[in-house]
């Protein structure tokens, strides 16, 4: 597999923030959002045996972590090194995704045990291909992330997709953190539009930051 990082942290974002995790940061993705920052990390990704992976998960078990966060990128594009992972460690596993590749979740769907999808503009089709798989599990919320002056139209149809495939999964408004082509935060009149949007169709919305970044960890 190959990664660009694995560490112990604090989940910093959605439904689960304050747990303690171990993260294997994936090197890689199949989409290009301005304000990712993992671009820069994947001059330095590293050839993971999935023993050596092992061995450094089982270094951080010291740390008491609640799950191991498969993050990235996207780490759905290596899910055979994945599937290769699973037995082989204990942990309940947290997906964190892109939500665009739904045949590759198939593979793997009933192995994890926590899963935070992104929507992002664009990708309706394959979002509601990859919700439709997950829509009555346990552990699932979706994480929108809402800019300077966003359309409106981003949140409706997303509001309008969850009320469709169930209303009670939790959806988090995450206002974007300035990172790379993003260069303002968005303000509080686009927070509360996305709220107020989104709110009358999904049972459950919640506005959260990216609190690791406030912390000033990974």
């Amino acid at each position: 597999m190959k990664i660009s990082e694995l560490f112990f942290s604090f989940q910093g974002e959605g439904m689960f923030i304050g747990y303690p995790q171990i993260f294997i940061r994936f090197s890689g993705c199949n989409i290009k959002c301005a304000y990712c920052d993992e671009i820069k990390k994947e001059k330095y990704a590293t050839d993971y045996p999935v023993e050596k992976t092992i061995k450094e998960v089982q270094s951080l078990m010291k740390n008491n972590p609640h799950s191991i966060s498969l993050t990235g990128g996207e780490p759905l594009l290596q899910v055979d090194a994945i599937k290769e992972l699973i037995p082989k460690i204990s942990l309940p596993l947290y997906l964190d995704t892109n939500g665009t590749l739904a045949s590759h979740l198939q593979e793997i769907v009933d192995d994890i045990s926590f899963f935070s999808v992104d929507y992002k503009p664009g990708f309706v089709d394959e979002f509601i291909n990859f919700m439709e798989i997950i829509k009555d599990k346990k552990n699932v919320f979706v994480k929108y992330i809402v800019t300077r002056n966003f359309l409106f139209q981003e949140a409706q149809t997303l509001a309008k997709i969850l009320a469709a495939l169930n209303p009670d999964i939790p959806l988090i408004i995450q206002p974007v953190t300035p990172f790379s082509g993003i260069k303002e935060k968005a303000t509080a009149k686009d927070i509360t539009r996305a709220y107020n949007i989104t709110s009358k169709q999904v049972n459950t919305v919640r506005i959260i930051p990216q609190t690791h970044k406030f912390m000033g960890i990974k």
